[in-house]
């Protein structure tokens, strides 16, 4: 440590307040470099870890049940703090990987409800379109109604009138070949001639 951090010399054996939590919040995982892990292989990492210390606790148990003197200087080198914290480690990785579970299932919902808003954000620019394209249609009324032969100005402009304001109107006009536009605009016509 005092090689690669001689700065930090005199940080050595003092007690840090925060250390626990901040080791809950972060974990091992510091690394930025080519050799960081992203969230899912730290999850997979502390899962292994937290496996390969049950195997060596029932390996422990195992030992111990023989009385061999290999446990028994095994026992007297491990410090009496060991337990705790690694029982603290351990709640600590069950903890992170609760909360990036947690994380993990709202990123997925969010996930959907932007892929809903997606649908109906189309089907709104899809109205739009059309009420664009029928607004565009009904400025052309008049210009498409003069070029019927044999129409006076007035019946021109009361034959669009009442196209134009009525957009079923409107489609039907435009889907009707030209030759039976005249028909339709005297059809329209006929009631307001009557008068």
């Amino acid at each position: 440590m005092n090689r690669s951090h001689p700065n930090a010399a005199s940080l050595r054996n003092k007690h840090f307040p925060l250390f626990d939590e901040l080791g809950r919040i972060f974990g091992k995982n510091r690394a930025s470099g080519n050799e960081s892990a992203n969230a899912l292989d730290a999850l997979e990492e502390l899962e292994e870890e937290d496996r390969d210390m049950e195997s060596e606790q029932v390996h422990d148990l195992s030992i111990e049940d023989e009385g061999t003197p290999a446990t028994q200087s095994r026992q007297m080198k491990t410090p009496p703090s060991a337990a705790p914290a690694s029982t603290r480690t351990k709640e600590a990785r069950t903890e992170t990987i609760e909360a990036l579970k947690d994380f993990s299932s709202k990123l997925e919902k969010m996930s959907g409800v932007m892929e809903n808003a997606s649908e109906h954000i189309g089907r709104l620019a899809s109205c739009f379109k059309h009420e664009s394209e029928s607004a565009e249609r009904r400025m052309q009324v008049t210009s498409q109604v003069m070029k019927i032969e044999g129409l006076t100005a007035t019946q021109v402009l009361l034959a669009s009138k009442k196209i134009a304001l009525n957009p079923l109107e409107v489609d039907f006009f435009f889907g009707l070949p030209d030759d039976y536009r005249y028909a339709y605009v005297q059809g329209l016509l006929l009631p307001d001639e009557a008068n």
